[in-house]
Protein backbone atom coordinates (compact mmCIF):
# COMPACT_ATOMS: atom_id res chain seq x y z
CA UNK A 1 0.00 0.00 0.00
CA UNK A 2 1.39 3.37 -1.03
CA UNK A 3 1.93 6.33 1.31
CA UNK A 4 -0.46 8.35 -0.51
CA UNK A 5 -3.33 5.21 -0.33
CA UNK A 6 -2.66 4.99 3.34
CA UNK A 7 -3.12 8.66 4.21
CA UNK A 8 -6.76 8.83 2.16
CA UNK A 9 -7.63 5.51 4.02
CA UNK A 10 -6.57 6.99 7.39
CA UNK A 11 -7.81 10.61 6.93
CA UNK A 12 -11.40 9.47 5.53
CA UNK A 13 -11.61 7.12 8.42
CA UNK A 14 -10.85 9.84 11.11
CA UNK A 15 -12.88 12.11 8.78
CA UNK A 16 -16.50 10.83 9.70
CA UNK A 17 -15.82 12.67 13.21
CA UNK A 18 -15.76 15.97 11.75
CA UNK A 19 -19.12 15.39 9.57
CA UNK A 20 -21.10 18.01 11.75
CA UNK A 21 -18.98 20.22 10.49
CA UNK A 22 -19.70 20.22 7.15
CA UNK A 23 -22.12 22.00 5.19
CA UNK A 24 -25.42 19.82 4.33
CA UNK A 25 -26.16 18.56 0.29
CA UNK A 26 -29.68 18.31 -0.62
CA UNK A 27 -29.96 16.76 -3.52
CA UNK A 28 -33.64 17.31 -4.20
CA UNK A 29 -33.92 20.28 -6.81
CA UNK A 30 -30.73 21.03 -8.06
CA UNK A 31 -27.98 20.88 -10.53
CA UNK A 32 -24.97 18.35 -10.82
CA UNK A 33 -22.11 19.99 -12.85
CA UNK A 34 -18.60 18.22 -14.48
CA UNK A 35 -15.49 19.49 -15.02
CA UNK A 36 -14.37 19.12 -18.32
CA UNK A 37 -11.32 21.26 -18.80
CA UNK A 38 -9.20 22.57 -15.87
CA UNK A 39 -6.06 25.36 -16.29
CA UNK A 40 -4.38 25.59 -13.06
CA UNK A 41 -1.19 27.45 -11.75
CA UNK A 42 0.22 28.13 -8.13
CA UNK A 43 0.81 31.97 -7.25
CA UNK A 44 3.68 32.18 -5.11
CA UNK A 45 3.11 36.18 -4.61
CA UNK A 46 2.12 37.38 -1.09
CA UNK A 47 2.58 35.60 2.54
CA UNK A 48 0.83 32.23 1.38
CA UNK A 49 0.72 30.41 -1.71
CA UNK A 50 -2.46 30.24 -3.70
CA UNK A 51 -3.82 27.65 -6.16
CA UNK A 52 -5.58 29.70 -9.08
CA UNK A 53 -7.40 27.96 -11.51
CA UNK A 54 -10.15 28.38 -14.42
CA UNK A 55 -12.39 25.64 -15.21
CA UNK A 56 -15.62 24.87 -17.76
CA UNK A 57 -18.05 23.16 -16.51
CA UNK A 58 -21.07 21.04 -18.12
CA UNK A 59 -24.10 19.39 -17.07
CA UNK A 60 -27.74 19.52 -16.04
CA UNK A 61 -30.24 21.48 -13.73
CA UNK A 62 -33.19 20.30 -12.80
CA UNK A 63 -36.50 22.30 -14.04
CA UNK A 64 -37.95 24.57 -11.18
CA UNK A 65 -34.87 25.61 -10.04
CA UNK A 66 -32.85 29.02 -10.43
CA UNK A 67 -30.47 27.32 -13.33
CA UNK A 68 -33.67 26.09 -15.22
CA UNK A 69 -36.78 28.44 -15.05
CA UNK A 70 -39.97 26.63 -15.39
CA UNK A 71 -41.58 29.83 -17.40
CA UNK A 72 -38.65 29.68 -20.02
CA UNK A 73 -39.01 25.52 -20.07
CA UNK A 74 -42.66 25.63 -20.68
CA UNK A 75 -41.43 28.16 -24.23
CA UNK A 76 -38.37 27.06 -25.43
CA UNK A 77 -38.39 23.24 -24.38
CA UNK A 78 -42.12 21.70 -23.40
CA UNK A 79 -41.93 18.30 -21.56
CA UNK A 80 -38.11 18.94 -20.72
CA UNK A 81 -37.18 17.85 -17.10
CA UNK A 82 -33.78 19.41 -17.29
CA UNK A 83 -31.69 22.39 -18.96
CA UNK A 84 -28.35 22.15 -19.72
CA UNK A 85 -25.50 24.47 -18.41
CA UNK A 86 -22.40 25.49 -19.63
CA UNK A 87 -20.12 27.72 -17.33
CA UNK A 88 -16.74 28.72 -16.43
CA UNK A 89 -15.65 29.20 -12.72
CA UNK A 90 -12.71 30.45 -11.16
CA UNK A 91 -11.33 30.08 -8.07
CA UNK A 92 -7.77 31.66 -5.88
CA UNK A 93 -7.46 28.54 -3.00
CA UNK A 94 -4.93 29.39 -0.41
CA UNK A 95 -2.74 26.57 -0.14
CA UNK A 96 -2.29 27.37 4.01
CA UNK A 97 -6.14 27.29 4.81
CA UNK A 98 -7.92 25.77 1.74
CA UNK A 99 -9.99 28.49 1.36
CA UNK A 100 -10.65 31.14 -0.72
CA UNK A 101 -13.09 33.16 -3.44
CA UNK A 102 -15.25 31.71 -6.60
CA UNK A 103 -16.90 33.12 -9.53
CA UNK A 104 -17.66 32.96 -13.02
CA UNK A 105 -20.60 32.98 -15.54
CA UNK A 106 -23.36 30.52 -16.72
CA UNK A 107 -25.17 29.87 -20.02
CA UNK A 108 -29.06 27.48 -20.20
CA UNK A 109 -29.32 25.91 -23.69
CA UNK A 110 -31.69 23.42 -24.90
CA UNK A 111 -31.95 21.53 -27.82
CA UNK A 112 -31.92 23.95 -30.64
CA UNK A 113 -31.39 22.41 -34.26
CA UNK A 114 -29.80 19.28 -33.84
CA UNK A 115 -31.15 17.06 -31.67
CA UNK A 116 -28.13 14.29 -32.29
CA UNK A 117 -25.74 16.60 -30.40
CA UNK A 118 -25.33 18.58 -27.15
CA UNK A 119 -27.82 21.37 -26.16
CA UNK A 120 -27.20 24.15 -28.04
CA UNK A 121 -30.49 27.06 -28.15
CA UNK A 122 -29.15 29.78 -25.12
CA UNK A 123 -32.48 30.84 -22.98
CA UNK A 124 -30.74 32.49 -20.16
CA UNK A 125 -27.55 33.54 -18.63
CA UNK A 126 -26.00 34.38 -15.81
CA UNK A 127 -23.21 35.00 -13.42
CA UNK A 128 -21.96 33.26 -9.63
CA UNK A 129 -19.95 34.45 -7.12
CA UNK A 130 -18.91 32.46 -3.73
CA UNK A 131 -16.48 31.24 -1.50
CA UNK A 132 -14.89 28.26 -1.30
CA UNK A 133 -13.75 26.17 1.14
CA UNK A 134 -11.19 23.41 0.35
CA UNK A 135 -9.55 22.54 3.22
CA UNK A 136 -10.52 19.14 3.31
CA UNK A 137 -8.82 18.12 0.19
CA UNK A 138 -5.68 20.49 0.76
CA UNK A 139 -5.33 20.58 4.31
CA UNK A 140 -6.66 16.69 4.98
CA UNK A 141 -6.30 15.00 1.84
CA UNK A 142 -10.00 14.40 1.65
CA UNK A 143 -11.44 14.07 -2.33
CA UNK A 144 -14.47 16.73 -1.05
CA UNK A 145 -14.80 20.55 -1.85
CA UNK A 146 -17.78 22.98 -0.57
CA UNK A 147 -18.81 26.23 -1.69
CA UNK A 148 -21.50 28.61 -0.66
CA UNK A 149 -23.13 31.33 -2.95
CA UNK A 150 -25.33 32.99 -4.83
CA UNK A 151 -25.96 33.03 -8.87
CA UNK A 152 -27.72 36.26 -10.35
CA UNK A 153 -29.82 35.67 -13.45
CA UNK A 154 -29.00 38.21 -16.06
CA UNK A 155 -32.55 38.69 -17.88
CA UNK A 156 -34.33 39.12 -14.72
CA UNK A 157 -31.45 40.12 -12.23
CA UNK A 158 -33.49 37.62 -9.65
CA UNK A 159 -30.79 36.67 -6.75
CA UNK A 160 -30.65 33.04 -5.49
CA UNK A 161 -28.30 31.64 -3.06
CA UNK A 162 -27.05 28.27 -3.49
CA UNK A 163 -24.82 25.88 -1.86
CA UNK A 164 -22.48 23.12 -2.92
CA UNK A 165 -20.13 20.11 -3.12
CA UNK A 166 -16.98 18.98 -4.93
CA UNK A 167 -16.47 15.58 -5.43
CA UNK A 168 -12.77 14.73 -6.41
CA UNK A 169 -12.79 11.35 -8.56
CA UNK A 170 -9.88 9.33 -6.43
CA UNK A 171 -8.44 5.55 -7.02
CA UNK A 172 -7.04 3.35 -5.09
CA UNK A 173 -4.95 0.30 -5.54
CA UNK A 174 -6.77 -3.08 -6.01
CA UNK A 175 -5.59 -5.19 -2.60
CA UNK A 176 -7.21 -2.03 -0.80
CA UNK A 177 -10.40 -2.11 -2.59
CA UNK A 178 -12.14 -4.19 0.24
CA UNK A 179 -11.25 -1.43 2.92
CA UNK A 180 -14.51 0.09 0.88
CA UNK A 181 -16.66 -2.81 -0.17
CA UNK A 182 -16.61 -4.66 -3.19
CA UNK A 183 -15.90 -2.46 -6.51
CA UNK A 184 -17.93 -2.51 -9.09
CA UNK A 185 -16.12 -4.28 -12.32
CA UNK A 186 -14.93 -1.33 -14.32
CA UNK A 187 -17.21 0.20 -17.32
CA UNK A 188 -15.72 2.37 -20.62
CA UNK A 189 -14.45 4.61 -20.86
CA UNK A 190 -11.18 3.81 -18.75
CA UNK A 191 -8.73 4.27 -21.37
CA UNK A 192 -6.60 6.61 -19.04
CA UNK A 193 -6.58 3.89 -15.93
CA UNK A 194 -5.24 0.63 -15.66
CA UNK A 195 -7.84 -1.53 -13.90
CA UNK A 196 -5.91 -4.62 -13.34
CA UNK A 197 -3.95 -2.21 -10.25
CA UNK A 198 -6.30 0.19 -9.18
CA UNK A 199 -10.40 0.57 -8.38
CA UNK A 200 -12.32 2.06 -11.11
CA UNK A 201 -12.56 6.06 -10.25
CA UNK A 202 -14.41 6.44 -6.89
CA UNK A 203 -15.91 9.59 -5.55
CA UNK A 204 -16.23 10.09 -1.69
CA UNK A 205 -19.39 10.59 -0.18
CA UNK A 206 -20.74 12.86 2.49
CA UNK A 207 -20.76 10.10 5.38
CA UNK A 208 -17.01 9.91 4.75
CA UNK A 209 -17.19 6.29 4.70
CA UNK A 210 -18.88 5.02 1.23
CA UNK A 211 -18.18 6.12 -2.01
CA UNK A 212 -19.80 5.80 -5.52
CA UNK A 213 -18.02 4.67 -8.77
CA UNK A 214 -17.44 7.12 -11.78
CA UNK A 215 -20.61 6.26 -14.16
CA UNK A 216 -19.34 5.92 -17.46
CA UNK A 217 -21.74 9.52 -17.86
CA UNK A 218 -19.33 11.15 -15.45
CA UNK A 219 -16.42 10.96 -18.08
CA UNK A 220 -14.94 13.40 -20.61
CA UNK A 221 -12.28 12.15 -22.89
CA UNK A 222 -11.68 8.94 -20.44
CA UNK A 223 -10.74 10.88 -17.79
CA UNK A 224 -13.16 11.11 -14.64
CA UNK A 225 -14.32 14.50 -13.67
CA UNK A 226 -14.85 16.38 -10.89
CA UNK A 227 -18.82 16.55 -9.82
CA UNK A 228 -19.95 19.31 -8.62
CA UNK A 229 -23.63 19.06 -6.87
CA UNK A 230 -25.60 22.08 -6.26
CA UNK A 231 -28.22 23.05 -3.78
CA UNK A 232 -31.25 25.62 -3.84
Amino acid sequence: MSAKTKRIIAVVGLAVMATASLPAMAMAGGARLYEMTENMKIDSKGKFQRRKATSELFGIADVGTPLCPANLVAIYAPGAKSCTINATGTDSISLSTGLGPVSGKYTVVVQGDNNADSPEFVIAKGVFFGKMDFSPAIVLGIPLGHVTGIITDLNTWKVSPFTGTFRLPFVLPVPDAALFGAMPLPLNPMDNYDVTKTTRPLYLLDDMKNVDAVESSEFGAGWATVKFEISF
